[in-house]
């Protein structure tokens, strides 16, 4: 019984340490207007290339058979 008690007294103990141990997560959050503008302008160059490649198809890989040095000829 006492095991019990003080596991549960650890584990309610380290409750507050899990709260911490997340923090503020909004002062990491803040961006600069110069961040900000970097972020619009990687944003526009991807969006650009994602038009260019719009029409395009990838090219077919060719099927491979990793077993075709085990199966006979026969049973491909």
């Amino acid at each position: 019984m006492r095991r019990v008690t003080a596991i549960a007294t650890v584990m309610i103990a380290l409750l507050p340490a899990i709260a911490y141990a997340e923090g503020d997560k909004a002062a990491t959050q803040t961006r600069t207007d110069e961040q900000k503008k970097e972020d619009d302008a990687s944003e526009r160059a991807y969006q650009e290339v994602i038009k260019a490649t719009e029409g395009t198809k990838p090219k077919p890989m060719p099927k491979i058979d990793p077993w075709h040095q085990v199966r006979p000829d026969g049973k491909r």
